[in-house]
């Protein structure tokens, strides 16, 4: 249901709802942690309102309008200089400024800010999008909490410093250790807590099996795409059709399956289909991504072996513990890998493909497929 009239005790605000699959695990956590809090006085903040209500239908979306910073900044310009041709132009072109967006006067009425669990934080993404319901939050002295999140790295001093002055004022927890030190460095206070996806999933699955194969061929589940922070000189294709032509060729009683932890056709299925066939794969070996964050997890307990380029898939595969290989490229991605991988060192390794070959990830799936079939519990 899409509300504006009503007040609510809490508004929640994140990255979502732009087709992750991890995010929307974030939003579910936060929805379920606040209505329990709040006796379900709870409204959601969405750049996308129907895309949430799809995914939670007995919730209450608030629409959030992207582009309420930028316009805002434009009006100040224009009427600054209102005689002058720009500024006509605005004016003529928009009428007026509507200085209280729905999203503004939802909040003003809320007692809580929460920011939903995930890495937004950083200017890997634009902060001019995610920033400016917390600092309104905060100009309005409205309390603002978080669930853990991943913060930075920032490419900009200045990014990185306004963000600073907004982390000082809220009550933050973090979900990595480079998050943690970034606070400290700065003396921002925040609590170190495991991904909030970590015990959703415990919840949604509470008697997930460790996969056996029985009857059925083996599965070695791929999810890849160019991850975010990585070298934008680095192309991969080689490698990733190394790694797929080597997991074929030693391992060809198990079938390879690509799978999609975003809904984003470009960023995984259109990848995943063209390296497949790079490899001798057949594409159609590549499945559809789908909307809904549990079928997508569900997905996962079908594999003896994961390789995840996504950060969340990485966490499902260890919560249902299973053998999992996390592919790092760049700052960021490493250290959220790190992240995932804490507590499920077992499980869970880490390659880092712009130092590590196709061959150390090919051993390395050896050792974890040789593990599951003789029952070890370490790999």
């Amino acid at each position: 249901m899409i509300k504006s009239q009503k007040k609510y005790a809490c508004i929640i605000w994140g990255g979502y709802a732009n087709g992750n699959t991890g995010d929307e695990l974030c939003l579910a956590a936060a929805l379920e942690r606040k209505q329990r809090e709040f006796d379900g006085n709870v409204a959601i903040l969405s750049r996308l309102p129907e895309y949430t209500l799809q995914i939670f239908p007995d919730a209450t979306a608030i629409r959030y309008d992207s582009k309420w910073s930028r316009l805002r900044k434009r009006f100040i310009r224009a009427c600054k200089c209102v005689t002058a041709p720009s500024g006509l132009a605005y004016l003529a072109r928009n009428g007026r400024f509507d200085h209280d967006p729905e999203w503004m006067r939802c909040l003003q009425g809320a007692g809580e800010l929460y920011l939903a669990g995930g890495g937004y934080l950083t200017d890997v993404f634009p902060l001019d999008l995610i920033m400016p319901p917390v600092q309104y939050a905060l100009k309005s002295n409205i309390r603002v909490a978080t669930a853990p999140l991943g913060i930075g790295p920032f490419k900009s001093a200045l990014h990185a410093e306004n963000v600073t002055a907004a982390l000082r004022r809220i009550t933050l927890k973090v979900r990595d250790q480079t998050s943690l030190d970034f606070c400290r460095a700065r003396s921002v206070d925040a609590m170190l807590e495991p991904d909030d996806a970590v015990a959703l999933l415990k919840n949604l699955f509470p008697a997930a099996p460790v996969n056996q194969r029985g009857a059925r061929p083996g599965k070695i589940g791929v999810n890849i795409f160019s991850q975010y922070g990585q070298d934008a000189g680095c192309d991969l294709t080689e490698w990733w059709t190394e790694c797929l032509r080597g997991l074929k060729e030693q391992h060809p009683d198990y079938e390879i399956e690509g799978f999609c932890f975003h809904t984003s056709l470009q960023a995984e299925f259109e990848e995943m289909t063209r390296l497949f066939s790079r490899a001798g794969l057949p594409p159609r070996r590549v499945l559809a991504p789908v909307v809904d964050f549990r079928r997508a997890a569900e997905t996962v307990l079908n594999y003896d072996l994961v390789i995840s380029t996504r950060f969340h898939a990485t966490l499902t595969a260890n919560v249902f513990d299973i053998p999992n290989i996390a592919i790092a490229a760049g700052d960021y991605y490493q250290a959220k890998m790190s992240a995932a991988r804490l507590g499920y060192e077992g499980a869970c390794s880490v390659i880092n493909p712009a130092i590590q070959s196709p061959e150390d990830l090919l051993n390395i799936c050896n050792c974890k497929l040789e593990g599951r079939e003789s029952g070890k519990s370490k790999f």
